[in-house]
């Protein structure tokens, strides 16, 4: 399949799905490419699946969500689902749906792929019962699964406690939550709050969240660290320490959130200019107000730009949309202003409050002091000790210690492990993260078999 567009969209998650709408509104030819067999990303996940509105523990979430889908529906924008892209240039794309190679050529592409959890490696993280958080409202958003119990929930950030709610409100009950919020945290807040509070909705909905906790008598554990998963074929129990006192409970499930950070891979590959969030600890893509990146006819939108909840997100992919439109001639200069002026301020209103929770969930200092036997890359089975062992050999750069270690060149190029690989070795050298560079990404950038590339397309 060799086909030009328009515009070719990444994700359907919010900023994706907005993004798409807009443009196909316009008149404009556009497809929008997603990995899930329904719209929706992270947030609204298979919302439109048979039995979703069951599944939803949140029924505004499963309301905004479905708005956006019957939106986009009408748009007339073509839709690939369960097609993964492995393959990305400026203006081509190759993709895999099924057995079939897909060579799609786009005048512009919008990236909206979305954010990911922050993988931080522990003792016992790869044993069975152990996954991240957001995989557990996975489960439950798609197949209605509920994690077997007892149930315990770590980390730190906003998602820690809606995991917590959601489960609590499907009738789940949870053995204890292990907040790892530093509490120096609320007075590097407390100077953002009165800008915090124009996110007034967004605060209440996390109160709300708390007062879920709160009222299901569940255990919260405050500025915990020193977290183990134990057991022998499977977790059994999870260890940690709070307040300086060490504590064992019994667990079959530990759900882990160690914050949100952008997916870059996607970005990366095509050499974009990143900014590094010392407050955050990531990387993010350098783009205007608009999803424009230095390259012409490259947008970034939503939370694979910068983190910023699912209605930010909508908003950006709608400007990146409207940009593009504009581009491509779907719309003039004059109507471009006269629709983004009011989306730019509502985007101002919604990230005022950004800045407050930056602070109130900003990861702790030491969120990467791994021991030296657990396995920081699991593709390739490095430790932490090789990855010391690697700087302190004299190797100055994480794409260096990549190669001398592996860690990095598994299947997931890096994804799972990248973060806790530049950590460990900066903290290793003495240096700060961005000082080791940024790991590189080279296509395919999922893995594809030999039969795919077999089926590709002859180009000239």
């Amino acid at each position: 399949m060799s086909r030009q567009w328009d515009a070719l969209v990444i994700g359907a998650g919010p900023a994706g799905l907005r993004a798409a709408s807009v443009i196909a509104e316009s008149g404009l030819e556009v497809v929008l490419v997603d990995e899930q067999a329904f719209p929706g990303g992270q947030i609204y996940r298979h919302v439109t699946a048979p039995g979703a509105e069951e599944r939803f523990a949140e029924a505004a979430d499963y309301r905004d969500g479905t708005e956006l889908v019957r939106r986009f529906r009408r748009s007339g924008a073509e839709y690939l689902p369960e097609t993964t892209v492995w393959f990305l240039e400026q203006d081509r794309i190759l993709a895999s749906r099924g057995e079939e190679v897909l060579d799609l050529r786009a005048r512009n592409v919008i990236i909206a792929v979305g954010a990911m959890e922050r993988p931080v490696p522990f003792r016992g993280w790869t044993l069975p019962g152990v996954m991240n958080a957001g995989a557990g409202d996975i489960l439950l958003k798609t197949a209605g699964l509920l994690p077997e119990t007892p149930v315990v929930l770590a980390g730190s950030g906003p998602l820690l406690y809606l995991v917590a709610s959601h489960l609590i409100r499907k009738g789940h009950p949870l053995a204890a939550v292990l907040d790892q919020t530093p509490p120096s945290n609320m007075l590097k807040a407390a100077p953002h709050l009165p800008a915090g509070l124009l996110g007034l909705p967004l605060l209440l909905r996390g109160l709300s969240m708390l007062n879920d906790v709160r009222k299901s008598g569940t255990p919260v554990y405050r500025d915990v660290s020193g977290i183990e998963a134990q057991g022998a074929d499977r977790l059994e129990r999870v260890s940690f320490f709070c307040k300086g006192t060490a504590h064992t409970l019994e667990a079959a499930t530990l759900l882990y959130h160690g914050g949100v950070i952008p997916r870059t891979h996607m970005a990366n590959a095509l050499d974009l200019p990143h900014h590094w969030d010392a407050r955050q600890q990531c990387w993010t893509v350098v783009c205007d107000g608009c999803g424009r990146t230095a390259r012409e006819g490259v947008y970034v939108a939503g939370d694979c730009s910068r983190v910023r909840g699912a209605a930010v997100a909508g908003i950006a992919g709608e400007l990146a949309g409207l940009a593009v439109a504009e581009r491509q001639e779907g719309i003039g200069p004059e109507e471009f202003r006269r629709r983004s002026a009011p989306l730019q301020r509502s985007l101002a209103v919604q990230t005022a409050s950004k800045a407050f929770l930056d602070a109130w969930f900003s990861p702790r200092k030491d969120l990467y002091a791994v021991p030296d036997d657990v396995a920081v890359c699991r593709c390739e089975n490095v430790s932490a000790a090789d990855i010391r062992e690697a700087v302190r050999d004299g190797l100055t750069d994480i794409n260096e210690v990549k190669l001398r270690t592996r860690a990095g060149m598994g299947n997931c190029q890096g994804r799972t492990c990248g973060p806790a690989l530049a950590a460990i070795a900066a903290e290793t050298a003495g240096r700060a993260i961005p000082d080791m560079g940024r790991l590189h990404v080279r296509s395919p950038l999922r893995p594809v078999p030999l039969s795919a590339l077999l089926r590709l397309p002859e180009t000239k």
